[in-house]
């Protein structure tokens, strides 16, 4: 699209949340997959296109996608350019600004706080029932004008009592469900430019595909706040754990059959990293360390097959995906 001129496109892009989801599925002749790229634009950026502007994108973004793959006739794209409610769209200034933020945000962790607490053996129900209550409807009504997403619809504690009853178990189940509910209203407040805590230790510079995997994996997982988001960054990892071993893994050396004689295609990363661990780590000396990586290797590629997938799903992911990147670099010497 660049080559073409189509540098508008190419700059919405450039700041947009991306993310691409299995759609549709038609089951005949074989299979044919449906993926709609959504495009995430915040509201301001969203509403300086004319509605015609937006069509006239969404399908030229289309258009380029599936014109990429032609010659595939089990997979094709459509893009789909939405709104969504970023952080700097939002008008503090309607709660008083600044401070009202601060306010806000602690009323927030107060409340979640509470839900754990009696939930989980710590103050009972009768004790913080009325402050409950009180912070509910001013977090309910604060959110209501910054049109923020707000999934706590419990009105009571004993609401709360019934669901943790009947859904919830153990206190790690009730624990886990309340950070899920709170984590995309707390995301509003979190601070621009803070360091993400999952680094590479090693020299990509001659690794580009895989360096710019990993700099999109870093700054999307900063954003991700839904499902769709959580799969789109397991794609990414899923993505850049196949980069690294076609990096690394040569056939002729390496072996183009796994140990039990399978084939290794030019996607298996499992095998091809399972192959070229096995020549660069020999003998029992080695054992753990093969172990490991083979393990993490496992781990990433699981996670980012799974479908329904959370916030703790997607930063194992990430987590264990550059875990392997780092292992796999300092064998190569990229230190």
């Amino acid at each position: 699209m660049k080559g073409r001129g189509q540098d508008d496109i190419c700059s919405v892009l450039s700041e947009a949340r991306l993310s691409v989801v299995n759609t549709e599925y038609d089951g005949w002749n074989g299979g044919t997959y449906g993926y709609t790229v959504y495009v995430s634009l915040s509201v301001k950026q969203y509403s300086s296109f004319s509605a015609e502007k937006i069509e006239e994108m969404e399908k030229v973004l289309s258009d380029a996608l599936n014109e990429a793959i032609k010659g595939d006739n089990s997979n094709y794209f459509h893009a789909q350019i939405g709104p969504f409610l970023s952080k700097e769209d939002i008008d503090w200034s309607l709660i008083g600004g600044l401070s009202g933020k601060a306010a806000l945000k602690q009323s927030i962790e107060t409340i979640r706080n509470i839900m754990i607490s009696v939930a989980t053996g710590g103050n009972r129900i009768p004790v913080e029932e009325e402050r409950y209550k009180g912070l509910q409807v001013q977090i309910q009504r604060n959110c209501k004008k910054l049109n923020l997403t707000y999934n706590n619809t419990y009105s009571s504690l004993w609401d709360w009592y019934g669901k943790w009853k009947a859904d919830f178990a153990t206190y790690q189940e009730r624990r886990d469900y309340i950070r899920e509910l709170f984590t995309p209203t707390l995301a509003y407040f979190e601070e621009m430019g803070n360091n993400n805590p999952i680094e590479t230790i090693v020299e990509l510079n001659d690794w580009d595909r895989i360096k710019r995997t990993v700099t999109k994996i870093k700054r999307d997982s900063d954003l991700a706040k839904n499902e769709e988001d959580f799969q789109s960054i397991g794609l990414l990892c899923r993505e850049v754990i196949i980069s690294l071993a076609q990096a690394v893994f040569i056939p002729w050396l390496h072996g183009d059959k796994d140990e039990k004689g399978v084939s290794i295609s030019e996607t298996d990363a499992v095998r091809m990293i399972g192959n070229y661990l096995n020549y660069t780590l020999t003998g029992s000396s080695n054992e753990e360390l093969r172990s490991y990586a083979k393990n993490t290797n496992k781990l990433a590629n699981m996670l980012t097959h799974k479908r329904n997938a959370t916030k703790k799903d997607m930063l194992l992911a990430v987590s264990a995906t550059i875990s392997l990147i780092n292992f796999i670099g300092i064998i190569e010497g990229k230190y």
